[in-house]
């Protein structure tokens, strides 16, 4: 399993690596945005190379997405705790109605003997 791992870090690095060495002269250019708004003045950026600005694309949207993964977990945490609270009460009941049998057929035996 590590040499399967090692060999796909490999391939995936040695894609990323001729991706860059073919796009250079885009990677490296530089460029400037601009965010309108309507309601704020406008926001632009300094000119920064389009390697950078795709590095921070990516990152943010690895934030964006963490996030939103941060806030599913919580709430399946909590869902996950409902459920374990039903299968506690309903061990409990299980265990209520046993003794329930138990007792009953105790009762009808010792009937029966008499």
């Amino acid at each position: 399993m590590n040499k399967l791992k090692i060999t796909l870090i490999l391939i995936i690095a040695a894609i990323i690596g001729l991706f860059v060495l073919q796009n250079m002269d885009f990677l490296i250019a530089k460029k400037s945005f601009s965010l309108n708004l309507f309601f704020i003045k406008t926001y632009s950026t300094p000119e920064l190379p389009t390697g950078i600005i795709l590095l921070i694309s990516f990152f943010a949207g690895l934030l964006v997405s963490y996030v939103f993964a941060l806030f599913e977990r919580f709430r399946l945490n909590g869902e996950i705790k409902g459920l374990n609270y039903t299968i506690d009460s309903n061990i409990e009941k299980i265990a209520e109605l046993k003794s329930e049998v138990i007792s009953l057929k105790k009762k009808f035996s010792s009937e029966q003997k008499e």
